[in-house]
């Protein structure tokens, strides 16, 4: 699957969302989805946290992370964020809109932000926050054999989740559920 037929689809099926920040809430967040084309076929671009960092190391994830007072809005978040982790500049970021906000189980808001970069876009992954980076193919992604379930432990009760085992480790929790979302829309 292109590029081309990635963007289409999710304009066809996505209820975009123009959200503008919500008032008083501690744990808003914004992560973007950087759609790439590699070897003719559209592919997510994501990160991998070092493992010496507090909260979620090792994990796999998209860039983002916390809204912060002077952001004008959740799409702002997650360019600004990407700038920070990878390098990347905003010049080669075009949103195609939002995917509906995701709730955490550890209390956070996440707005996926759903954005395709240009052919010559680089990144880097000497931030603090990212271990590497690295793509995915949406055909790979669409694929449900590549998808298995795990059981997670939270707060004393067992929960089903999906995982997709990638090169660099285990894709699950709150970034699989965002891949699971965004695919359903593309497929």
């Amino acid at each position: 699957m292109t590029l081309t037929d990635v963007v289409a689809r999710f304009h066809i099926h996505a209820e975009i969302c123009k959200c503008p920040l919500p008032q008083g809430k501690v744990r808003d967040s914004a992560i973007l989805l950087p759609l790439v084309e590699k070897n003719g076929e559209a592919a997510l671009l994501f990160c991998k946290r070092p493992a010496y960092l507090h909260h979620h190391p090792s994990q796999i994830c998209f860039p983002g992370g916390k809204v912060e007072p002077h952001d004008m809005s959740k799409t702002d978040t997650a360019i600004r964020e990407t700038r920070e982790e990878l390098g990347i500049n905003p010049k080669d970021i075009t949103p195609l809109g939002q995917l509906k906000e995701h709730h955490t189980l550890t209390g956070f808001s996440i707005m996926p932000v759903v954005a395709t970069l240009s052919n010559d876009t680089t990144w880097h992954t000497n931030s603090d926050e990212v271990d590497r980076a690295f793509t995915i193919n949406i055909s790979e992604l669409l694929n449900n054999r590549n998808w298995q379930s795990i059981h997670v432990e939270h707060a004393g009760a067992s929960r089903k989740m999906d995982g997709f085992l990638t090169p660099h480790g285990l894709l699950w929790g709150a970034t699989a559920s965002v891949v699971k979302n965004f695919i359903k829309l593309v497929k």
